[in-house]
């Protein structure tokens, strides 16, 4: 795992799109983890961190989690590593390599959870297939630079919040904001939001700026900064209290 210092050069990195020369091959990596009994009729998207791999969310008990509590689903863990971000293709490839297969196999619910940066990507895949998402879960989510959500504060929240009229194309951050003002403002237009948050996560007040805006039972904190033990506590805390479960289905109920 990389360390906070490196992760913080990365995520100025990327936000300065200076990082094209980072590898984003075709295919993206995925690994697989489907129901032993059969396919569901979920599938879960698992969006890792930087530095961090689809093997990781095994390793730190996010699939163990779901297999011990009999929540029917299928999940992937994707390899959306930086180089997708820098080059912009991670929407493009999720589609092909993850979307898409998804239809075909004929799934009734498609969520997405992201860590960290696999927030972030979480968020671009819903704002460009969101009518297709059952949900979308955030956890300790990368929100864009201190300026952008500063101004979102300056403003006094999300919903006071005006985007500029005309955002530059490569103006992600701000557009990401623009996308979650309309979601929030309309919630019927995108997929439900759940915020998983440490109190004291180094991305933390732009997590109270979205989390002010959601619902109480799509808002889970615990204390703890930006890593793995308390992103495994929220992991536990989201399975065992929201609605995921009821909507994907028990194995026990079969």
């Amino acid at each position: 795992m990389f360390s906070a210092v490196h992760r913080l050069g990365l995520y100025a990195t990327i936000a300065t799109g200076c990082a094209s020369w980072l590898p984003a091959p075709a295919p993206m990596r995925t690994v697989a983890d489907p129901l032993p009994s059969g396919q569901a009729r979920c599938l879960l998207v698992l969006m890792p961190g930087i530095g961090d791999s689809p093997e990781d969310f095994a390793e730190y008990g996010f699939i163990e989690a779901i297999r011990a509590r009999g929540i029917a689903v299928d999940i992937v863990s994707t390899n959306a590593t930086l180089g997708y971000y820098a080059k912009r293709t991670l929407q493009d490839r999720i589609e092909a390599d993850v979307l898409a297969p998804a239809r075909k196999a004929g799934y009734r619910q498609i969520w997405f959870a992201g860590i960290s940066l696999g927030g972030l990507g979480s968020l671009l895949v819903a704002q460009r297939y969101g009518t297709e998402l059952a949900g979308i879960v955030l956890i300790a989510p990368y929100l864009g630079d201190d300026d952008v959500h500063g101004e979102v504060a300056k403003a006094g929240g999300l919903a006071r919040w005006q985007p500029p009229a005309k955002l530059d194309e490569d103006d992600y951050q701000r557009d990401i904001w623009r996308w979650l003002k309309g979601a929030t403002a309309k919630p019927e237009t995108a997929p439900p939001i759940y915020l998983l948050s440490g109190d004291q996560d180094k991305f933390a007040p732009a997590h109270r700026l979205l989390g002010a805006t959601l619902p109480p039972e799509r808002r889970l904190r615990t204390r703890g900064k930006h890593d793995w033990a308390p992103w495994q506590r929220l992991w536990a805390d989201f399975l065992d209290h929201s609605d995921f479960r009821a909507r994907c289905g028990d194995l026990r109920d079969r």
